[in-house]
């Protein structure tokens, strides 16, 4: 019986192990890719704001009643819009009455040069007295001298009017309004506040320690609700007051601009370019539960390709690629599809080959 037995075992083992064969012995279709040596890029999450540099609360120069208010909040006004009357009538009287007092000047001043006119032709000495001559030009400078007088008081009176409109000092947006017509206005209160929507910046507070470093980075960044990270252009960097946050304010700016506005929460990230070494696509990573890294490598050997583990250290991530400290040099192949149920010397057909 014994001898039976073993026959059957024997056989069993060897019908086994002609399964078996063909099992392992399956090629497993992959991609590859060569490692890659690049500047190794650094990133350092940032969270901004968006602002308004140009922000402008306006109020009145003179007190007075609203008497026109020719705008709603949210409207969009250009240079030199009128935004507000100030009740000016007292003002405009004056203005009138100035510009009669111009007129009359004007026309002693005429009358004057007139005379003097007729005096310089009829000659000094034979049918003028020189002395009558003297006083006609003495009248003709004292009336130039009336009517710049008068020319001034109207200006003065016509700037003083001018105070009672209150116009756009820029083009913008009307973000709020603090008065209703037939209120009283007095100087330094706010009435309206004007942003400039075309000029919106973008703020970050980021570490001191990476001020030396901002010569050859790149700021990218990304709007609420939306994936996709843009290139952004500093433009200034200046010290926080608080010397104790040890951080400094880097004003930065979109060319191409999305929709905006003030308020906005944006987040930021800086990238810093370090020294060259070996990157990999981020899809090569193989994570274990233990928090260790590896990869799998294709190597050539008698024209069959066979896969090969090697653990890692990585470095920092950015747009899909990893950095590799340790564990594999530029220019091997590393597996970036098919990688998920490898095991180790098992033979590979490379769909990128």
């Amino acid at each position: 019986m014994l001898p039976s037995r073993s026959v059957r075992c024997l056989f069993s083992l060897s019908l086994l192990l002609g399964f078996a064969s063909p099992l392992l012995a399956q090629d497993t279709l992959v991609t590859t890719v060569r490692v890659e040596e690049r500047a190794v890029v650094t990133t350092t999450d940032l969270n901004g704001s968006v602002t308004a540099p140009r922000t402008a609360h306006l109020s009145s120069d003179v007190e007075g009643r609203v008497t026109e208010l020719p705008v709603s909040l949210g409207d969009r006004v250009q240079v030199g819009d009128l935004l507000l009357t100030l009740d000016a009538e007292e003002v405009a009287l004056q203005v009138r009455s100035a510009e009669a007092d111009v007129s009359e000047a004007q026309a002693t001043l005429n009358n004057a040069r007139r005379r003097l006119q007729e005096g310089m032709r009829l000659g000094e000495g034979r049918n003028i007295a020189s002395s009558e001559l003297s006083q006609r030009e003495t009248d003709v400078a004292i009336a130039e001298a009336v009517l710049e007088r008068r020319h001034a008081e109207r200006d003065r009176l016509d700037a003083r009017l001018e105070r009672h409109y209150l116009r756009a000092p820029f083009a913008g947006r009307l973000t709020r309004r603090d008065v209703e017509i037939g209120e009283w206005a007095t100087p330094g209160t706010p009435l309206l506040t004007l942003v400039d929507l075309e000029r919106l910046t973008l703020d970050f507070n980021v570490p001191l320690a990476l001020h030396h470093r901002l010569g050859d980075a790149e700021l990218e960044v990304r709007l609420p609700g939306d994936e996709t990270w843009l290139a952004a252009r500093p433009i200034a960097d200046v010290p926080l007051e608080e010397t104790s946050s040890r951080q400094f304010l880097l004003r930065a700016v979109l060319d191409a601009s999305p929709a905006l506005l003030p308020g906005m929460a944006v987040q930021g990230q800086l990238l810093l370019r370090d020294e060259r070494g070996p990157v990999v696509p981020s899809d090569a990573l193989i994570r274990r539960p233990d928090g260790s890294v590896s990869v799998w490598l294709a190597h050539e050997e008698d024209g069959q390709w066979h896969g090969d583990e090697r653990r890692v250290v990585t470095g920092p991530s950015h747009d899909g690629y990893t950095a590799i400290e340790q564990g594999i040099d530029a220019g091997e192949r590393v597996i970036v599809r098919g990688n998920e149920r490898l095991e180790e010397g098992q033979r590979l057909i490379l769909d990128d080959e």
